[in-house]
């Protein structure tokens, strides 16, 4: 079950209106656990919030181990879509999934700026 909050509810819903090709927008702890979500029917939050925080993890141990320093963004391309996870403060991780026909550039500065304005929360 999503505890949303209703402030990041709303900014994820921006982010949603102002570009959208996103399918999905979710506020994640670094444990897993959706904060809050504004995403299509067909996606679970719950679901995307353990997988983008078991990613970042994942990706922040191989960066560790070879000398990259802290992971602060990732970027997937998919046959159907990307996937990006992103630090959106220090206790918190933006993920967002998007339709392949996005415009990237646009995509990854939406994402950046929402993440931004969410660790200001």
């Amino acid at each position: 079950m999503v505890t949303e909050s209703s402030s990041a509810s709303d900014i994820l819903g921006k982010l949603r209106r102002d570009n959208p090709d996103v399918t999905a927008a979710v506020v994640v702890t670094p444990d897993g656990f959706a904060v809050a979500a504004d995403t299509s029917p067909e996606v679970s939050a719950d679901a995307l919030a353990a997988l983008a925080a078991d990613l970042l993890v994942r990706a922040s141990r191989s960066a560790r181990e070879f000398g990259q320093g802290t992971i602060e963004e990732l970027f997937a391309r998919a046959e159907t879509g990307y996937v990006i996870v992103t630090s959106a403060g220090p206790e918190q991780i933006l993920a967002c999934l998007a339709n392949p026909e996005v415009t990237l550039g646009l995509l990854l500065a939406d994402v950046r700026q929402t993440a931004a304005v969410l660790a200001e929360e």
